[in-house]
């Protein structure tokens, strides 16, 4: 089995499934619904940084980390609103 390239010393033990791979639900079809919504998240924030270039939005690194907090705010509220995750 192959181990993940990059597994944290104080990450526990009981994350990583058979396969090595992180698992954070008991239904491997979720595990991967999830890495498909992360995927999608990223290339959506991609787009906002190629829509803001071209539109010749010039943001200072503290404006640009405002704006993807809000974005990582907005992507995770559902869980946050539903006590799955914490703040």
């Amino acid at each position: 089995m192959a181990e993940p390239v990059f597994k944290p010393d104080d990450t526990p033990k009981d994350i990583y499934g058979p396969d090595g791979q992180p698992q954070f639900f008991d239904d491997p079809g979720m595990n991967r619904f999830v890495a498909v919504v992360m995927n999608m998240a990223q290339e959506m924030w991609v787009q906002e940084e190629r829509l803001m270039a071209l539109e010749g939005l010039e943001a200072s690194s503290a404006e640009r980390e405002a704006k993807l907090k809000e974005f990582i705010d907005r992507l995770f509220a559902p869980l946050r609103e539903s006590g799955v995750a914490e703040k």
